[in-house]
C-alpha cells in the first residue's frame, strides 16, 4: 500500500477511536436545567467561586447580578446612569462579597449583598480580562498595552506591572493572592509571584494564549493557546502534566478548576463543555447544550464555567443568554 493511502486509513481509525472514547465518556449529554439570563445574548459573564452568583453583561440590557439556586435577578448595574454597560470582563472576590465589572476603559467594584457601587475608576489601557483578590481590594487587569496590572480597587493606585510582549487577554490569581497567571498574544503564559512581581515559570506555546486558569492554591495551571497547545501544568516544578487531546480541544474560551483541585471544566466556542480529571488528564464527561432557538440559531460559546459548592454540578453561561446546570454522571 502506497503512502498516499496510509494517512486516510490512520485518520479514519483515529476518528473511530476518538468517537468510541467520547461516547464512553458521555458525549453530548444535555444540561439538566437551563434558565434565560438575557433575551438576546451576552458580551461577558462570570460565575462566583461557589457557583451561587453570576454576573452577566447582556447585549441590550446592560449588566445584572443573579442568584443561581433560585434563578433570581438581584440587581441591574451600569457604569454610568442611564446607559447600559457593554461588559468586556467580570469577576468575583474569593468569598463573592464583591464583584468587579469592566468595560474597555472603566471598572466598577460592587457590593453583591446590597448591589451598591463602591468604587469607579478609569483604566490605563483597554481591559481584556480581570480577577479580584486580596480581601476584595486588589484587581489584576489584563490589558491591551502588553501588560497585566495589579490595581488597588480601593484607592486607584497601581501596585505592580507584569510585562509581556503582546496583549494580555486572560488572567487568574490563586485564592491567597500569592500567585498570578497571565496569558498573552506573545505565545506565553507566565506564572508570577505577586510579592515581588517575579516570573516563576514561563509556559511557551506556538500561538497566542487565550485562556488561563489556576487552582485555588495555585498548585496547578491550565493554559490554552489558539489552535495550539492546551495543557495542564504543575506549578511547583514548571512541568507539563498533560496535553489535552480530544475532538473539541480547539476553540477553548473558558476554564475553571474545582475547589478540591481534582477536576477541570472547559468551555468551548462550539457550545461544548468538557470535564477532565486533573491527576490523569482523562476526559470524564462532555455536554452539548444545543442552540436556544432551533430556527433562529445564535452564537452560544461558553463564556464561563464553574462548579457548585460541593462540586457535584457544573455551571455554564452561554453567549446566547443561557445559564446551564450540568449534572455529573
Amino acid at each position: 500500500m502506497s503512502s498516499s493511502y496510509k494517512q486516510p486509513f490512520k485518520l479514519q481509525l483515529w476518528l473511530l477511536l476518538a468517537a468510541l472514547t467520547l461516547t464512553a465518556c458521555g458525549q453530548n449529554t444535555k444540561p439538566s436545567r437551563s434558565w434565560e439570563v438575557a433575551s438576546q445574548g451576552l458580551y461577558a459573564a462570570a460565575i462566583s467561586p461557589a457557583g451561587d452568583l453570576v454576573v452577566v453583561g447582556s447585549l441590550n440590557h446592560g449588566a445584572s447580578l443573579w442568584r443561581t439556586p433560585e434563578h433570581e435577578r438581584l440587581f441591574n448595574w451600569s457604569h454610568q446612569a442611564g446607559e447600559y454597560v457593554e461588559l468586556v470582563a467580570a469577576g468575583f472576590s474569593p468569598d463573592a462579597s464583591r464583584a468587579i465589572t469592566t468595560d474597555p476603559r472603566t471598572l466598577v467594584l460592587w457590593d453583591t449583598a446590597t448591589g451598591k457601587s463602591l468604587n469607579y475608576w478609569a483604566t490605563p489601557g483597554v481591559v481584556l480580562d480581570v480577577a479580584l483578590f486580596n480581601d476584595n481590594r486588589l484587581a489584576l487587569l489584563g490589558l491591551d498595552n502588553h501588560s497585566a496590572l495589579v490595581f488597588d480597587a480601593q484607592t486607584g493606585a497601581y501596585r505592580q506591572t507584569l510585562l509581556h510582549e503582546g496583549q494580555v487577554g486572560s488572567v487568574a490569581v490563586s485564592q491567597d493572592g500569592e500567585l498570578a497567571l497571565t496569558g498573552s498574544d506573545d505565545n506565553t503564559a507566565v506564572l508570577w509571584r505577586l510579592n515581588d512581581a517575579s516570573a516563576q515559570h514561563t509556559y511557551t506555546h506556538g500561538n497566542p494564549v487565550r485562556v488561563v486558569a489556576l487552582t485555588a492554591t495555585g498548585r496547578y495551571a491550565f493554559t490554552a493557546a489558539q489552535g495550539d497547545l492546551v495543557a495542564l501544568w504543575d506549578n511547583d516544578s514548571g512541568r507539563q502534566l498533560h496535553e489535552i487531546h480530544n475532538s473539541i480541544s480547539h476553540g477553548v474560551i473558558s476554564a475553571a478548576f474545582s475547589d478540591d483541585e481534582r477536576l477541570l471544566a472547559i468551555g468551548y466556542t462550539s457550545r461544548k463543555v468538557a470535564l477532565y480529571e486533573v491527576a490523569s488528564g482523562r476526559l470524564l464527561q462532555t455536554w452539548d447544550p444545543g442552540v436556544r432557538h432551533a430556527l433562529r440559531a445564535t452564537g452560544a460559546a461558553v463564556l464561563d464555567v464553574g462548579f457548585t459548592a460541593n462540586d457535584s454540578k457544573i455551571l455554564a453561561i452561554t453567549g446566547d443568554g443561557r445559564l446551564l446546570e450540568l449534572a455529573r454522571n
